[in-house]
């Protein structure tokens, strides 16, 4: 669903904020339309647009169709609620130390500057080994599945894990006595709970509003250029999971992306398909389905590894009559070293991809190696050339 249609229109905000101009003094030149007008002290304008955009930004997606037990927007004191539903006090120390086994608690760790604070990690990919300091000195307890000796040996003040796993985290508070923060992150409603949640916890709330200031300006420069694009000109997508016949169900992360990116997400009305009772999920709808609902352009995940690739879709005859495939409008999400939909901050420029591959005409290739080298600046302080990373524009 896009920012409109989570219940915040744009054009109806109060009088006073149509007095703004959304500046970003970054990077100059992008000839980007802007959302308002009226010329003010571009120090004034950022401030007053990054509280007004995180007020927007939250507003909508307090209403999100998944509620996330972990939402701390009205907290109690000293405390915060996990993913799982649970209480946890909040502790004294400044300086938190943290283990994990979950590789998608890596962006968030990374994105609070958490990374000198962790004991223990795993990765989805070593990219983030290579290029942060504090995680390359962190050992490991684990790859998805916790080893309690290890994580006994390590001692972190907490230790962050998925929420579905509800047996681990049992275990790990009746042996060894360490609080564990569930973590449930496929929506962008989850996503900026979790950076609520940990912020808090670990006492990086200053930084936690700063990354959902970066993402909120971006979500809604994104879904301005989206808007330019008539109703009868949009295009209908799917985006295709690790295996044939499976794609991402209407209400997760990566169909998200697309519909904010100004695309039809045909995967809307598959919940008949869900194995579990939640739609953020993949669905198995099978290669007959996807025939039927012959999207204008096929996305592919880059958050687990395909048992297929997009040249053998393009090269087998049984799969030529597919609009996409017919004009070659089949794409991986990118990077091969660092994946753009993968949950996290990362989904802000795999969703200005995807605006980029459907609509080229409002975004430049130069415009998003602009955008890309800006969010990698964010993270990391440090850009990356496109072979290192393995994408193209």
């Amino acid at each position: 669903m896009t920012i409109s249609q989570q219940g915040v229109d744009l054009n109806k905000l109060p009088r006073y904020t149509l007095n703004i101009a959304i500046v970003n003094t970054s990077v100059p030149n992008r000839n980007y339309p802007t959302i308002f007008k009226e010329q003010i002290p571009t120090m004034i304008i950022r401030k007053i647009v990054s509280v007004i955009l995180t007020i927007t930004f939250l507003f909508a997606y307090s209403s999100c169709t998944t509620e996330s037990k972990q939402d701390n927007s009205e907290h109690e004191e000293g405390y915060v609620i996990d993913a799982s539903g649970l209480r946890h006090k909040i502790p004294d120390k400044e300086e938190v130390t943290i283990a994990s086994a979950y590789a998608v608690a890596v962006p968030f760790i990374v994105a609070l500057e958490l990374s000198d604070n962790t004991l223990a990690i795993n990765y989805k990919s070593l990219f983030w080994e290579e290029n942060v300091e504090g995680l390359a000195k962190a050992g490991s307890i684990g790859r998805g599945v916790v080893d309690m000796e290890l994580l006994a040996k390590y001692a972190p003040d907490v230790v962050i894990h998925r929420s579905n796993d509800p047996n681990t985290v049992t275990a790990i508070d009746e042996k060894l006595g360490i609080p564990v923060i569930s973590i449930q992150v496929e929506t962008v409603h989850e996503i900026i709970a979790t950076l609520d949640l940990l912020g808090r916890y670990c006492h990086k709330e200053q930084r936690a509003q700063e990354v959902k200031e970066y993402m909120t300006e971006k979500f809604i420069m994104i879904e301005e250029l989206a808007s330019q694009i008539p109703e009868a000109n949009r295009c209908s997508a799917l985006v295709f999971g690790s295996k044939i016949g499976v794609v991402a169900g209407g209400d997760m992360l990566q169909s998200w992306m697309l519909e904010l990116a100004g695309g039809i997400s045909l995967a809307s009305g598959v919940e008949e398909y869900f194995t579990g009772d939640t739609p953020s999920a993949w669905a198995n709808i099978g290669t007959e389905t996807i025939f039927e609902m012959n999207p204008d352009v096929i996305f592919c995940t880059s958050s687990s590894v395909l048992n297929y690739t997009i040249d053998q879709l393009i090269e087998d005859p049984s799969w030529s009559s597919l609009e996409a495939i017919k004009t070659k409008r089949i794409y991986q999400i990118p990077a091969n070293w660092d994946s753009w939909d993968l949950p996290g901050i990362g989904c802000v420029i795999g969703t200005m991809w995807m605006l980029y591959k459907l609509y080229p005409e409002l975004i430049t290739a130069e415009q998003l190696q602009t955008e890309i080298d800006e969010y990698y600046m964010f993270m990391f302080n440090k850009t990356f050339d496109k072979d290192y990373l393995g994408y193209e524009l």
